[in-house]
């Protein structure tokens, strides 16, 4: 059997189903909210900005 394009191996997303870009907050795990150059969670408050390491 001959494997086709649509039956290709596809990479899997991370096993939490999260995407590994580095913006989960550092502090609860939750989701960032980028705007401009600040990050900020939603859910805790942290923030980050664009100078930071």
């Amino acid at each position: 059997m001959v494997e086709t394009r649509a039956n290709a191996t596809k990479p899997t997303p991370p096993a939490s189903g999260r995407r590994d870009d580095g913006l989960d907050c550092e502090i609860c795990g939750a989701r960032m909210h980028e705007r401009s150059c600040k990050i900020t969670c939603r859910n805790c408050g942290f923030t980050r900005d664009c100078s930071d390491p």
